[in-house]
C-alpha cells in the first residue's frame, strides 16, 4: 500500500506536471487527488494532519525540549519523511531500531510528495519533560507528560461538552510558525479542520441553541491569528470550519454539535444557526 501510493503520487505529477486547468474548461471539486483530476483541472496532492502546540509547561530547557519533541512524535512523524526523507532525529534516538529506515527508493518515492500540508487544528497543549527510565513502555517513547492543565489552569476555556478542545487561538499561529520555520520558506497550506463544539442537549429552547454567538466568536478568533501568519509570509491559501452540520463525531457521538446548521437527528431537519448566517455573509464581505 505504502509503495503503490507514493507511485501514484510521482506517476500523476510526471504525467500531468504542465497541464494547465485553462486546458480543460470543465472544472470539478476543488483539491482533488487523483490522476484523472490532475488531468481535468491541475489538481493537488497533499495530506491533512492534526496540529496541536506545545507550550513547554515550564521554562527549563527540559520542558523546552520535551514541548518539541511532543511536535517531532505527534507532527513531524508524517512531515519529516515528506520533506526530508526521514524520520525527525528525536524520534529514532528515542525508538531506536524499532523505527523503520527508508531504503533508498523509499526515500526518493516520499520526500517531496505532496503539493500542500492541510493542518487540522482544535487545541493546544502543555509538554512536561519525562525522565528517562529502564522500564518505560513504547507508549511513552516521547518521554513528554501532555496535560490540559497548568497549575491547575487550564491552556483555555473547555468548549462546551468536549472532551478536548480547550479554546487557544493563537496556537495555531504558533504552530503555523513553528511548520515554516522547521520544514522550509515554500510549505503550502490549507486550514482542512478547525472547529468549535457545543454540548447536544435537547431540552435548550431552539431559539436560544440556534444563537450560537460563542462559536461565531471562536472563528474569528482563529481567523485573526491565520491573518497574522499570513502577514508573517506563511503560505496559507485556504480555510475550512469543520463543520457545515451537525453530525455523528467519533468517539463524541452524538454529545456535540461542531455545525453551522442544527440538525434533529430524529427528523434530519437542518436549521442555520446565527453562525451559518454570519459566516455566509464573512465570505460574502458583508460581515466581519
Amino acid at each position: 500500500m505504502f509503495h503503490n501510493s507514493l507511485a501514484a503520487i510521482r506517476a500523476s505529477k510526471k504525467e500531468y506536471s504542465n497541464v494547465k486547468r485553462s486546458d480543460f474548461p470543465n472544472d470539478f471539486l476543488f483539491g482533488a487527488s487523483t490522476a484523472a483530476a490532475q488531468a481535468t483541472q491541475g489538481g493537488q496532492i497533499g495530506m491533512s494532519l492534526v496540529a496541536q502546540y506545545y507550550e513547554p509547561y515550564s521554562n527549563t530547557s527540559l520542558d523546552k525540549k520535551a514541548a518539541r519533541r511532543g511536535m517531532d512524535f505527534e507532527f513531524g512523524w508524517f512531515v519529516d519523511p515528506l520533506v526530508r526523507g526521514k524520520y525527525p532525529k528525536t524520534m529514532r534516538k528515542l525508538v531506536k531500531e524499532r523505527l523503520p529506515v527508508f531504503s533508498a527508493k523509499e526515500k526518493e518515492l516520499v520526500k517531496g510528495s505532496f503539493d500542500f500540508i492541510g493542518i487540522n487544528y482544535y487545541s493546544s497543549r502543555y509538554a512536561k519533560n519525562i525522565p528517562s527510565s529502564p522500564n518505560a513502555m513504547p507508549v511513552v517513547d516521547s518521554r513528554v507528560n501532555i496535560t490540559v492543565n497548568k497549575d491547575g489552569v487550564p491552556i483555555g476555556p473547555n468548549a462546551g461538552g468536549s472532551k478536548f478542545i480547550y479554546i487557544y487561538p493563537k496556537g495555531l499561529y504558533k504552530v503555523l510558525k513553528y511548520i515554516k520555520k522547521h520544514y522550509g520558506e515554500n510549505l503550502k497550506f490549507y486550514i482542512t479542520e478547525n472547529g468549535y463544539t457545543e454540548k447536544s442537549d435537547n431540552y435548550i429552547p431552539m431559539s436560544k441553541t440556534l444563537k450560537d454567538e460563542s462559536r461565531i466568536k471562536f472563528v474569528q478568533k482563529h481567523l485573526h491569528q491565520l491573518r497574522k501568519a499570513i502577514k508573517k509570509g506563511v503560505d496559507v491559501k485556504g480555510y475550512f470550519y469543520y463543520s457545515l452540520i451537525d453530525s455523528f463525531e467519533w468517539g463524541e457521538g452524538y454529545t456535540v454539535r461542531y455545525g453551522l446548521y442544527y440538525v434533529d437527528f430524529k427528523t434530519l431537519t437542518r436549521s442555520p444557526k446565527k453562525s451559518a448566517k454570519w459566516y455566509h455573509g464573512f465570505i460574502k464581505g458583508v460581515t466581519k
